[in-house]
């Protein structure tokens, strides 16, 4: 007797549902507390199909890595007018990437929880989730054009990715800080206010 094979269809949903499942049992549990099992039970599937369909759990969160829920795409930070983007200066290109990075993750409220994780936890599989950043950050550069190739901008740049890292995952228990509500769009106006500024004022020192 054949053994019967899993309708296409019926397949792409259930790698839907682990991929998914995956982000939620990260976002909610951390690195330590993840495995095939809980990962398993969150999708309402048999363990086994995680090996099946992915190899094993790094390769799964290979795949959720690679999806618009966890990260935005370059095109996401880019945004609708890249010409536009392209006739701007450089102090207000690094300033786009920098405030449209900060909405695109305050729509990801999984995806700072993972990143609050990640300030605790070091291992293999944070690095995969870290790839994935790192790659996005190069395309958006690599698409632009005249962004002077020095040392000191190369580092104010990584200094202001963390400081948007932390608060972002601020963000997520703080209502405030600093006297700046978080949680209304006044308060992230005057963060996009400030990046400005400082973008300005480094490139015009």
């Amino acid at each position: 007797m054949k053994k019967k094979s899993i309708q296409p269809d019926r397949k792409e949903q259930t790698k839907q549902k682990l991929i998914k499942a995956v982000g939620q049992v990260l976002g909610k549990e951390g690195f330590k507390g993840l495995g095939v099992n809980k990962v398993a039970k969150a999708a309402g599937v048999d363990k086994v199909l995680v090996y099946r369909y992915f190899g094993g759990l790094p390769q799964l969160i290979g795949e959720y890595s690679r999806t618009m829920d966890f990260w935005p795409t370059v095109n996401e930070i880019i945004g609708p007018d890249p010409d536009g983007l392209l006739k701007m200066s450089p102090d207000k290109q690094i300033a786009h990437f920098f405030k449209a990075f900060l909405s695109a993750l305050r729509k990801r409220p999984v995806t700072q929880d993972i990143l609050a994780w990640e300030l605790l936890e070091r291992n293999e599989l944070t690095k995969q989730l870290e790839d994935i950043r790192i790659k996005t950050i190069l395309q958006y550069f690599d698409f632009l054009d005249g962004i002077p190739d020095d040392d000191n901008l190369s580092a104010i740049i990584v200094l202001m990715g963390g400081a948007v890292n932390q608060l972002i995952v601020k963000s997520r228990i703080n209502r405030s800080l600093g006297g700046i509500d978080l949680e209304s769009e006044k308060g992230w106006d005057q963060i996009n206010k400030a990046i400005d500024l400082l973008l300005t004022g480094i490139f015009n020192r």
